[in-house]
């Protein structure tokens, strides 16, 4: 994704990023078009993850989509396995196209992690729709939130560019999936922070679609 900006100059777009994150480092994971299923690596340690998207129609008025997601993660403290469904369902009428049940995602983690994380339809901002939901592990609670804006863009995007994490009212990380592959900023990964940040951020970029 590129834009123009001052002088013709073309600018790869990226996430606008707030300012408690200017300073941490981005980390890239994965590969553009990497498929139903595969591995990579981040920051050294081995993600195995599959992926699915299907949709059902009825009658052309009626479609029901989707999108289950498994991953493990071979983090600091050992194996984390998620197990994830993303879903949608939307009513047709000639071209007018409604979401009766807005795309939602739940995911629950098994292993060194028993967290589960739940995000769906959020409020409307700038005239779009947005996610918000949260993750959830012991007494560790992140909030999630969809981000709509790109560096130096005056006007909102229709659809996500990416996702914050927000601990105690900050915002703690971020996963921008502007650029074919994803972008991670979090905390130490080795602690119980950045581990809930990875978990959440592998998921939200994993996840298909349903289409």
């Amino acid at each position: 994704m590129a834009f123009l900006a001052g002088c013709g100059v073309v600018r790869e777009a990226r996430m606008a990023q707030p300012a408690s994150l200017a300073a941490v480092p981005e980390e890239s994971f994965g590969k553009p078009g990497w498929g139903r299923r595969g591995e990579f690596e981040l920051a050294g340690q081995r993600v195995r993850y599959d992926r699915g998207a299907d949709r059902l129609s009825l009658f052309d008025a009626l479609a029901t989509g989707r999108a289950p997601l498994r991953y493990t993660w071979s983090g600091p403290a050992g194996d984390s396995e998620a197990d994830c469904t993303a879903r949608q369902i939307e009513v047709s009428a000639g071209a007018l196209v409604v979401a009766a049940r807005p795309w939602a995602l739940e995911c629950r983690w098994r292993g060194i992690s028993d967290a589960a994380l739940q995000i769906g339809e959020g409020p409307v901002q700038w005239g779009q729709a947005t996610r918000e939901g949260r993750y959830r592990r012991g007494d560790l609670t992140l909030a999630l939130r969809s981000v709509h804006r790109l560096e130096g863009a005056a006007l909102a995007t229709a659809g996500p560019v990416g996702y914050e994490m927000l601990h105690g009212g900050q915002v703690v990380g971020s996963v921008d999936l502007t650029r074919g592959v994803p972008r991670l900023r979090r905390p130490d990964a080795a602690t119980p922070l950045g581990q809930a940040v990875t978990e959440a951020a592998l998921a939200l970029a994993l996840v298909w679609e349903p289409s």
